[in-house]
């Protein structure tokens, strides 16, 4: 009988993801803002106007999460929808100058964390750690049948 891997991949990714998870919304607590809406701000800055599928797709929520997400981004006034010129159907995203504000003192706040969670790994260790990473989700597209990251 084969025996179990005592520590999977998948659990290490897993522990590692809530992990990295736990200490940034510590760190974006202050701010009254979660990993996710961090994930959507950030997003918005580098794609301001983008429509509502588009957020989707760059910080990997369903439609109906980005919609949660936006509206409660919105309500605190760091993001406005507005109407596509282009297509009546979709709606575009911009950060607000409210938004931009907060996101630039909350990306000071975090310039460091990357550092001190990958302390003691080196730089090509990294840049291998991130290639493997993406070779896993591209595997795990390709078996279920998902689009390329």
């Amino acid at each position: 009988m084969k025996q179990c891997n005592p520590e999977p991949i998948g659990r290490v990714i897993y522990m590692t993801t809530m992990a990295l998870k736990k200490y940034l919304e510590s760190r974006l607590k202050p701010y009254d803002l979660t990993v996710e809406q961090y994930q959507v701000l950030k997003s918005l800055s580098e794609e301001d106007g983008a429509v509502q599928s588009r957020l989707c797709e760059l910080v990997a929520k369903s439609p109906a999460n980005i919609t949660r997400i936006l509206d409660r981004l919105a309500k605190k006034e760091y993001v406005e929808r507005r109407d596509n010129p282009e297509d009546r159907r979709s709606t575009l995203v911009y950060l607000t100058a409210t938004g931009e504000g907060l996101l630039s003192q909350v990306i000071e706040r975090l310039a460091n964390c990357e550092s001190k969670v990958t302390a003691g790994i080196s730089q090509q260790e990294i840049e291998q750690m991130r290639r493997n990473l993406k070779m896993i989700c591209s595997n795990i597209d390709e078996i279920t049948g998902e689009n390329a990251r």
